[in-house]
């Protein structure tokens, strides 16, 4: 058999044959041969960059991220550089949030598409100042504003914002988005010509090999280390790959680069060809947001929540309905081996700029290796394709239609109470490394539970840290939330109030701009918007108080209209059980 080793693109080309040769010649292509199938024709000077400075991709679009595909660019750079309108049009929405987008503002434009800027430290001072009046109207600090069109009218170049780091941000940059004004869907930036120097080849790290059944779900996985020579070339260990199995799929873990830029950022395409035929293609044109949770089908689930990687996989779960980004072949992914024939496998993945890296292998069919699965008699079963209702003596479930990726054989067991103030056992439903689409419905009934108590009483999602309040509502006898996840679940009862922590405060405020407060809570929450409600009122009049997420952190930032002399700042925080805490002093002004 032939060396299995490549190096870069120039090592395959060497060594495929015509139709390979034909393949790669296309993948190597410019971006907009790569959008063929979609028959968008995307404009490619309409759009100016929304920075002052050279684009710095830090996060490109399609990156697979935690539960989401990447919907935009993040592009580089510190707080407070100019952000500017990429084409004409007018501010067609605004929103203030503690996490996700920060302060975000869309632009819509005349041509069918609307721009999104996100994590922004400040708006334009008119937008600035529209927001501020209708956040004190509704007395409100996260809200979404939808303006007039004849408003706040943009022209191509116009500042409308200042760089930030507000929101679910990790440092200060742009999130900039291309979308479809009509129907949401989200486009590639880069396949609209935005100036990105980019020369930069992706990388295709490691390599594993997914045992499957005729549907395409999974029995086990191995994986097929890539080595390194000292030349630079890499390559499998061995010659042809032996397995023991009739079916396989792929995954590889791959990421990409800018020049300059040496952080690793998403891969645009992936293709697969078994014997030089297409089998699987995975490409980010363009993809539908309220399909973005699909990111848990496409990826290597388990070994991201074990390890952390970021395995792409080369082959549809049944389950995964994510279409826009896949492109139809005969088996999806799937290739069948025989123990007669070695069959040459062909991976590539390329960036937007055409930048490709590639492998080839052989793999062959080994009977004496092939392992009988899911032989076990008795164990119960949910399928992917239909409703499934669990009664499990104190526990039920019922998972709807869609939930789950792939046929699931159902572990569950009961283990006694470990934390104070637990009124259940502990449920262990399956476990933290199998995904779940959508919420599924989850019933525990308490023992010992007071009456008093009933209505302090959540259903928990515990494991590392603090308890996850999941909420919940009575069902008779039984405590009901709709959950995401599985893992381990109990009743808990909730009767601590949420904390108030000064950080700059003190009776004595004249040389200060700002008050500032940490909040916590027993409880982990997704958020305050989620978990928690706050009111500030500085004289009993309510005032703004900007909460960053990140730090826990309540802010108010004083203005020209509080004048001087004592005040009395109230700050009441309430978590979703009514518990209750309240801040009250006065201060000097």
């Amino acid at each position: 058999m032939r060396k299995m080793r490549y190096k870069g693109v120039m090592g395959l080309l060497l060594g495929m044959g015509l139709i390979g040769l034909i393949a790669m010649e296309s993948f190597l292509s410019r971006p907009e041969s790569m959008v063929k199938k979609s028959a968008i024709q995307f404009p490619r000077d309409y759009f100016w960059s929304p920075v002052g400075h050279e684009i710095r991709v830090t996060g490109n679009f399609g990156e697979l991220r935690s539960n989401h595909f990447h919907a935009g660019l993040d592009i580089d750079g510190t707080t407070g550089v100019p952000i500017y309108a990429a084409a004409e049009g007018y501010v067609s929405k605004i929103s203030i949030q503690s996490g996700a987008y920060g302060n975000m503002l869309q632009i819509r434009h005349p041509n069918g598409y609307t721009t999104l800027y996100a994590h922004l430290d400040r708006f334009a001072p008119e937008i600035q100042a529209y927001v501020r009046a209708q956040q004190y109207k509704k007395e409100r600090f996260e809200l979404v504003l939808r303006p007039p069109e004849h408003l706040f009218p943009v022209v191509k170049g116009q500042e409308i914002a200042k760089m930030g780091n507000t929101g679910g941000s990790t440092g200060p940059h742009l999130h900039f988005e291309i979308r479809n004004t009509n129907t949401q869907e989200v486009y590639n930036p880069l396949l609209f010509g935005m100036p990105v120097d980019d020369r930069s080849m992706p990388q295709i790290r490691d390599l594993k090999v997914y045992f499957l059944n005729d549907q395409r779900e999974i029995w086990d996985s191995q994986a097929l280390p890539i080595g390194f020579q000292k030349d630079g070339t890499r390559e499998l260990q061995g010659d042809t790959v032996r397995i023991g199995a009739q079916n396989v799929g792929f995954g590889i873990k791959a990421f990409d680069s800018t020049s300059g830029n040496h952080n690793d950022n998403g891969i645009y395409a992936l293709r697969l060809f078994a014997d030089d035929q297409l089998a699987y293609e995975w490409r980010m044109d363009v993809f539908s947001l309220d399909q973005t949770r699909y990111i848990n089908a496409h990826v290597d689930y388990a070994a991201l929540k074990r390890f952390g990687a970021w395995f792409h996989r080369c082959f549809i779960l049944p389950g995964d309905a994510l279409g826009q980004v896949y492109s139809p072949t005969l088996t999806k992914g799937l290739v069948k081996l025989d123990s007669n024939r070695p069959v040459k496998i062909n991976v590539m993945v390329a960036d937007a700029h055409g930048n490709a890296d590639s492998l080839q292998f052989w793999v062959i069919q080994d009977p004496a290796k092939i392992q009988q699965y899911d032989t076990i008699e008795n164990r119960l079963k949910l399928a992917y394709g239909k409703e499934s209702k669990l009664m499990l003596g104190d526990l039920n479930l019922i998972m709807p239609k869609g939930a789950l990726y792939e046929t699931l054989t159902f572990n569950y067991f009961v283990s006694n109470k470990s934390e104070k103030g637990q009124f259940s056992p502990m449920h262990h439903i399956q476990d933290g490394k199998t995904p779940v689409h959508s919420y599924f419905e989850v019933q525990i009934r308490p023992y010992d539970l007071p009456e008093s108590l009933r209505n302090k009483a959540v259903i928990a999602k515990c494991g590392d840290g603090k308890p996850d309040n999941c909420g919940a509502s009575w069902r008779g006898d039984h405590l009901m939330s709709k959950i995401r996840e599985f893992g381990q679940y109990c009743v808990m009862i909730d009767t601590t109030a949420p904390k108030i922590t000064p950080v700059v405060f003190n009776k004595d405020m004249r040389k200060k701009s700002q008050m500032a407060f940490r909040i916590s809570d027993n409880m982990a929450v997704n958020g305050l918007a989620d978990g928690l409600y706050y009111r500030g009122t500085i004289d009993d009049k309510w005032v703004l108080f900007e909460y960053d997420r990140k730090r826990a952190r309540l802010t108010h930032t004083f203005d020209s209209g509080l004048p001087p002399g004592m005040h009395r700042v109230r700050l009441e925080i309430r978590d979703d059980r009514e518990n209750q805490a309240v801040f009250e002093k006065t201060f000097l002004r």
